[in-house]
């Protein structure tokens, strides 16, 4: 019971939990613990699957004479369990060195062609960088050391000094806060599940938060208005795969500066009480029947 219970959990967090969350308009106005709620969720659904992956296979054991159906089907859920394991493995040390690695070549690439003399017009950060591109281009490529933060002259011809500040201060925000990290483990884990079984809503909202919460830390210093007109002025703008650039989800974060949210304390509590009860969730059902058994239940909820 306590595997099914299990995996089921892990079918509704992976699909239509998601997907429901998802909807959550009002998760806009808490940024940063919506954030956590989806890492949460994503943690919740990958214990949920080794949970029940474990618990059957512990019920087979338990089992003194299985059928041969009974064998062949928690064989499979045990190697889907160990599949998504080593793909969590595998997915965190594929981010990190891949990631790190385009970073790498990118920054010196743009330190190449960087114009000096164009950069030294504007009040940046230390890794500003200004290339020679017609196309309207910003973005940050975030880093241990040796951050950088690109413009190109397409982007200072086509923003207003006002709203070329407020790009500035959106992609310091994310070199700050270091959101690469937030992305690239909802990545991971993300790659962790199998094509069939995954959900792509969890890291699209991640990417969405996290453009929110620079899109705060710009308003607070520039103002909501010269950061919505540098959206829509650069939401065509490409971006590297590895990089955080601000041109994403633009027509809801623009609707969302333009209603000037406030931070709400009590919904922001709620969410945090609602990701550690994701969390909780697939460990109290694990530990379900050493709790009964620990409260002097007699009831045997089974592993099965």
């Amino acid at each position: 019971m306590i595997g099914v219970a299990l995996g089921i959990l892990a079918v509704i967090l992976v699909g239509p939990g998601s997907i429901w969350v998802g909807r959550w308009s009002f998760l806009h106005r808490a940024p940063r613990p919506a954030v956590a709620l989806w890492q949460a969720g994503s943690v919740a659904a990958l214990l949920s699957v080794v949970g029940s992956g474990l618990a059957l296979s512990l019920g087979l054991f338990h089992n003194p004479d299985p059928s041969v159906a009974e064998v062949i089907v928690y064989s499979i859920i045990l190697i889907f369990t160990l599949v998504v394991v080593g793909r969590l493995i595998w997915s965190l040390l594929i981010v990190v060195r891949k990631t790190g690695s385009r970073r790498s070549r990118h920054r010196r690439a743009v330190d190449l062609l960087d114009q000096v003399s164009r950069r030294a017009e504007l009040a940046g950060p230390p890794g500003l960088r200004v290339m020679s591109e017609p196309v309207p281009v910003a973005y940050c490529l975030p880093a241990l050391r040796k951050s950088r933060v690109v413009l190109s002259d397409g982007a200072l011809r086509a923003l207003a000094p006002d709203e070329v500040a407020a790009v500035l201060a959106h992609e310091e925000a994310h070199l700050r806060a270091r959101h690469d990290l937030v992305l690239d483990t909802f990545t991971a884990l993300h790659r962790a599940f199998p094509i069939a079984v995954r959900s792509e809503v969890p890291l699209n909202e991640a990417r969405l938060l996290v453009e929110m919460l620079a899109d705060d830390a710009a308003r607070r210093r520039t103002g909501a208005v010269p950061l919505a007109r540098a959206l829509v002025a650069l939401a065509a703008a490409p971006v590297p795969r590895f990089a955080m650039g601000v041109s994403y989800g633009t027509v809801v974060r623009v609707s969302r500066l333009a209603d000037d949210v406030r931070p709400h304390r009590l919904l922001s509590a709620g969410i945090y009480l609602l990701a550690l009860g994701l969390v909780a969730l697939p460990v109290l059902l694990l530990g379900a029947q050493q709790i009964l058994n620990w409260l002097g239940s007699s009831v045997n909820l089974g592993w099965y």
